[in-house]
């Protein structure tokens, strides 16, 4: 198979297949326990609290770890939003679990405010800072784009918005962003931050929330007082020993020839739209949209032939629509025929070259079954 769909998630690197056996065997212990071996577990815990740190230049207190991305934006985005009489900015292109939880305090009454988006996919920033006001309690706008790649530059944001309301906790969702392109956030005026392992070679249900250390948030889980009694309960300690060997080990060698390479040959089938562009993504997405084609028969085809690509955000399967693509005002023609590639540093040009070999030719057996 050749896999092109590391944005919904990566294949765990052969370390950290390795290092659980390990850990399974050997590192079982409880690191709330007192004895010596639970607390070695608690020192490797803080040693991969160190390296998920150093690669977003903060310290190490301001990382708690969580179960996943999911669970770090609902938190930033419930706890964060402390004035229930303010009011809370996102993007229309925003991932599930941050657009979700703010619609659900929208439900509730909270005045949520909704930024649009270029025709390339990032966001308005003019149209964005032209929604904040003396009441915005949080603002929430992703990195990366999960669905086209698209990057915004947050930290700027973050520092335009605070120049206009230095109250404003400004939270963004960097899945797609931890250590694919830089992510200083310690020296930004970036107060909340969410990471996951998955989606970097490490393994699923494990992330964490950057908080800086000027900010005072609302403990998530209530417990045992784990994560600086901020998210009680046992530590996933597989998930986290693991996270830093996905850090360390993540080859961040350009995909930049895989991203070039596949972008020319979508644009050489008839009626495609590329909806990623290299200037403004990190180059790891590719959203393409082709036209009187079913995204979802596609993508079986391919299966077929040995080459799995996405539809969109993996976490919105169900979904038939893209709110992105829709906010990017892209044709519903194009969006019903719309499909994710994206890159990991593992990806081949000769994986890729094959792959686009067979999209152009199932492309072309779809098409040829419609027309008759």
């Amino acid at each position: 198979m050749i896999y092109l769909d590391n944005a919904a998630t990566t294949k765990p690197t052969e370390k950290v297949i390795a290092h659980c056996e390990s850990i399974l065997r050997d590192d079982f212990y409880n690191p709330s326990a007192l004895y010596y071996p639970a607390i070695q577990v608690k020192t490797e815990i803080e040693e991969a609290r160190k390296a998920v740190a150093e690669k977003l230049k903060c310290t190490s207190n301001e990382i708690v770890f969580t179960s996943g991305a999911t669970e770090a934006n609902n938190w930033a985005i419930n706890c964060g939003f402390k004035n229930k009489k303010g009011n809370i900015i996102i993007s229309e292109g925003e991932h599930p679990s941050v657009f979700e939880p703010a619609m659900a305090l929208k439900g509730k009454g909270a005045d949520v405010r909704i930024a649009p988006l270029c025709k390339n996919g990032t966001i308005d920033c003019d149209k964005l800072f032209g929604l904040i006001d003396e009441n915005t309690s949080l603002i929430s706008i992703m990195h990366v784009s999960n669905e086209t790649g698209a990057v915004n530059p947050v930290a700027e944001i973050a520092k335009r918005a605070k120049q206009i309301n230095k109250k404003i906790i400004f939270h963004s969702d960097g899945v797609q962003a931890f250590c694919k392109i830089p992510t200083d956030i310690g020296p930004s005026a970036i107060d909340l931050y969410s990471i996951s392992a998955h989606k970097i070679g490490g393994l699923k249900g494990v992330g964490a929330l950057y908080i800086a250390d000027n900010i005072n948030i609302a403990s998530m889980i209530l417990g045992g007082g784990q994560e600086k009694r901020l998210r009680s309960g046992t530590e996933n300690v597989m998930g986290i020993l693991t996270f830093k060997d996905a850090v360390e080990d993540f080859n961040d060698a350009s995909v930049k020839p895989l991203f070039e390479y596949a972008i020319d040959c979508l644009s050489k089938i008839d009626k495609v739209k590329v909806n990623s562009f290299m200037e403004n993504s990190g180059g790891y997405i590719i959203s393409a949209g082709i036209y009187g084609v079913k995204s979802e028969v596609l993508q079986h085809l391919l299966n077929d032939d040995g080459v799995l690509v996405g539809l969109g955000s993996a976490c919105s399967s169900k979904v038939k629509k893209s709110r992105v693509l829709e906010a990017m005002n892209v044709d519903k023609a194009y969006i019903d025929g719309n499909i994710r590639i994206s890159f990991c540093p593992q990806n081949t040009l000769e994986e890729v070259q094959a792959a686009m070999n067979i999209i152009a030719s199932n492309v072309q057996k779809l098409r040829s079954k419609i027309n008759g």
